[in-house]
């Protein structure tokens, strides 16, 4: 069931993500739609708040739960489909190779390739930080988990929105590149003053710095759609669907990869697992557990760093495609429009 569940949920959230580009072309619209979707997300996300208290009263309860949202959100997406309005123009060649040649070409964008280096350790980052919550918790006093999950909220969004009016006038890459940087160097010095008792405030504020500095991530999918934008200028065709899919089998490997990773270090720090409430974790563990939110994070970072420095698609380049977009799509629609006329006199001929 999970299986079905997980994939189905990967289907829908591809879906979603290859219908961007069709609601809007330009970098700048693609990123603040993302921004509000995130935002929606956001408010979407309050009913996780609720989930401990309501699994606590027991699986009835929290089937009863799941069976409400789940009903709740077929209602929006069923909305959302009967509203939206796709562009038949941009389809209506549609040059799709075999599965194994797609997977090929996809492998041979560096740009995908690039791309999906820098998402493999991002989503490495983000499995950890929201698998574990229940862990960081354990900093500070009990039931912490529950306002943990609203910092990381409010402040992804907060950030998110820092960046947004930043990309006014400087160019994607180049904030990630700095924000990462700052976030890395707090990160460190977060750490080690957390290892000086008496410190928690001052940590804890830089803890929140550093979750506002990592807004970028709003740039994340429209970053993607510009490797199907540079599809689209070599073989004439929209492939959304093609290079999503495939950055997704690598999501997935990543999202195995890092509770493995978490746990394996907490464990090389004496972290206790399935502890009895109330446990009290050892001196050791607690320096696993602040290794585990800020160093760790810091080096997968500064690997997903090196591997966005190669992504091709920047400076003068981006200007070059986003003009060529513009220009086809254009070119698309008055085709499809004197294609739709043809056939509508063929089949009306009075």
């Amino acid at each position: 069931m999970m299986v079905l569940y997980d994939n189905m949920l990967t289907m829908v959230i591809l879906v979603w993500d290859a219908l961007l580009p069709e609601i809007a072309e330009s970098i700048e619209d693609r990123n603040k739609i993302f921004f509000l979707g995130g935002v929606v997300g956001a408010i979407g996300g309050i009913p996780v708040i609720f989930t401990l208290t309501i699994m606590n009263a027991g699986l009835i309860a929290f089937q009863l739960f799941s069976g409400i949202i789940a009903i709740i959100s077929a209602i929006i997406l069923v909305m959302a489909a009967i509203k939206l309005r796709e562009r038949p123009e941009l389809h209506q060649e549609m040059n799709l190779p075999g599965w194994f040649k797609a997977l090929k070409q996809c492998l041979r964008s560096r740009s995908f390739v690039f791309f999906t280096l820098y998402r493999f350790f991002r989503v490495i980052n983000e499995t950890i930080t929201f698998s574990f919550m229940f862990v960081y918790a354990l900093l500070f006093i009990e039931g912490f988990e529950t306002i943990l999950i609203i910092i990381f909220g409010l402040g992804g969004i907060i950030g998110q929105w820092i960046y947004l009016r930043l990309s006014e006038k400087k160019e994607m890459q180049v904030l990630i590149l700095q924000g990462r940087t700052i976030e890395i160097s707090i990160a460190v010095i977060a750490f080690l003053i957390s290892m000086l008792k008496g410190t928690e405030i001052i940590w804890f504020g830089l803890l929140i710095v550093k979750i506002i500095l990592g807004g970028y991530s709003v740039f994340v999918n429209p970053y993607l759609l510009l490797i199907t934008d540079e599809d689209e200028m070599k073989y004439n065709t929209r492939r959304e669907g093609m290079y999503l899919g495939t950055n997704a089998i690598f999501n997935k490997i990543a999202e195995s990869i890092g509770p493995i990773l978490a746990v394996t270090v907490l464990l090389l720090f004496g972290f206790m697992q399935n502890a009895p409430k109330g446990y009290i974790q050892s001196d050791s563990a607690i320096i696993g557990i602040k290794f585990l939110l800020f160093i760790v994070p810091s080096i997968i970072d500064v690997i997903g760093m090196i591997a966005l420095r190669f992504y091709p698609i920047k400076g003068n380049y981006i200007k070059e495609l986003k003009r060529y977009i513009e220009e086809t799509h254009k070119e698309k629609l008055i085709e499809y429009e004197k294609t739709k006329e043809l056939k509508k006199r063929k089949y009306n001929p009075d």
